[in-house]
């Protein structure tokens, strides 16, 4: 997944108490659901693409922005505003003069819950899970200094970085040692099985999503689940992707605790003139980074970022990806200052209060869709239908959100979430 998705602990979630309609920032849930779309999109690819290959121009085309434009640009966002809700909430609590923890470790326990469930029930590119991890680690900066924080923030970006240089110098070593040394046949021996082990595994994949029972899907998530996180690797740095734990959602975390503890969306008029040099400066390098770390590659489904690993080119997707997602993100903050414009995007806001029920449900329906106890559409769209199907899906969202705020208070999962968190029923009408 590109992961993908969902900081769903946000500023519209309570501290101690619901929040007043008086007291939520819209930027921020329009930021949310605008970001949501893009999780959409990304996941909807993640479902239908892998191990397929689409020769069409429309669909190379359609491929290839996907992945440029959109491949993890979403999921840092998504990051960002959970480090900016923790700020929010902390600063409210202090406010009132109320006890933050307690409920804020309630909350994430319930998080790790739905994230568990939701890994094993329907889709095992889970990132709730995660989330909650790493929102524990975050308690521990919740009173250090800016620039701690910035510190720490800087030198988890960097690390997957040099990762990755590490591996493709060690793959430069390993094929130059090919070029010149006839490899014995205990080696080439290995080298086959690991192909064939691979091999098999792709092929089992491929049989569980399109002709599996529901049972089996669950059994295999499962499997999958407990191979990922019992490798030490999945909660600190790994090269490519989200960079594990620490190299992917942590700093970006930061990021955003960054932000709320400057108190930067409460003061936005004051922060234009930097949104603007962010949008611009965001652009020019995020385009010519993530372009140049995949210029010449053909489209590759599952790991875009893993495709230039034999050149060092590859470090500058990492560079490319968060430069794009807050110009994409300072592109949202300047246009909603405008009436007009407010005005359109103002429906984008009921989705990201509903975050965590989108989420799921975006689950819901692609495993629906897809998988072969559904309607088993699996590899069978292709990546140009697949933007115009995400747009419909999407299109759905946004209506089914303002219809349904429209007559409660939260999202259904929402509710759920803060009565598990508060151990009684909330309120659900407003």
């Amino acid at each position: 997944m590109d992961a993908p998705s969902g900081p769903l602990l946000t500023d519209s979630a309570p501290a101690m108490e619901p929040v007043s309609p008086a007291e939520r920032m819209q930027v921020i849930d329009i930021l949310r659901g605008y970001a949501l779309f893009g999780v959409l999109l990304i996941n909807m690819r993640n479902f239908d693409l892998p191990g397929q290959e689409w020769t069409g121009t429309v669909d190379q085309v359609a491929l290839w922005l996907t992945i440029a434009l959109g491949d993890s640009k979403f999921w840092t966002l998504f990051s960002f505003l959970f480090g900016l809700g923790f700020a929010l909430q902390m600063g409210r609590a202090e406010a009132r003069g109320v006890r933050f923890l307690p409920v804020y470790l309630r909350r994430l326990f319930v998080l790790l819950l739905f994230g568990i469930l939701h890994h094993l029930l329907l889709y095992g590119g889970d990132i709730l899970f995660e989330y909650a991890l790493v929102g524990f680690l975050l308690l521990l900066f919740r009173a250090r200094s800016l620039r701690t924080i910035l510190l720490v923030a800087s030198v988890c970006f960097v690390i997957p970085m040099v990762q990755f240089a590490r591996e493709v110098r060690s793959r430069e070593i390993q094929q130059a040692h090919l070029r010149v040394a006839q490899p014995t046949p205990q080696k080439a021996a290995q080298r086959q099985a690991e192909e064939r082990v691979r091999r098999e595994e792709d092929e089992e994949e491929l049989r569980i999503s399109t002709r599996g029972s529901y049972k089996e899907v669950v059994a295999y998530h499962a499997r999958g689940f407990a191979r990922q996180y019992s490798k030490l690797a999945a909660y600190l740095w790994r090269p490519g992707g989200p960079g594990g734990m620490l190299g992917g959602a942590f700093p970006l975390f930061l990021l955003g605790l960054y932000a709320g503890r400057r108190r930067f969306f409460e003061n936005l008029p004051a922060h234009l003139p930097f949104i603007r040099k962010l949008l611009w400066w965001g652009l020019a390098v995020g385009l010519v980074c993530t372009l140049a770390s995949v210029a010449g590659q053909r489209p590759e489904v599952t790991e875009p970022y893993r495709r230039p690993l034999r050149h060092y080119t590859g470090i500058l997707w990492f560079v490319g990806t968060p430069a794009l997602s807050f110009a994409y993100a300072s592109a949202i903050v300047l246009l909603v200052q405008k009436e007009k414009w407010m005005k359109r995007l103002i429906p984008l806001a009921a989705v990201g209060r509903m975050a965590l029920t989108n989420y799921l449900l975006m689950s819901l329906i692609f495993t629906t869709m897809f998988y072969g106890y559904g309607l088993g559409l699996y590899g069978g769209i292709g990546p140009a239908l697949n933007v115009a199907v995400t747009l419909l899906i999407y299109t759905f969202q946004v209506a089914l959100s303002v219809w349904w705020l429209g007559r409660f208070r939260f999202g259904p999962v929402e509710w759920l979430w803060r009565t598990l968190t508060y151990g009684e029923l909330q309120p659900i009408r407003g």
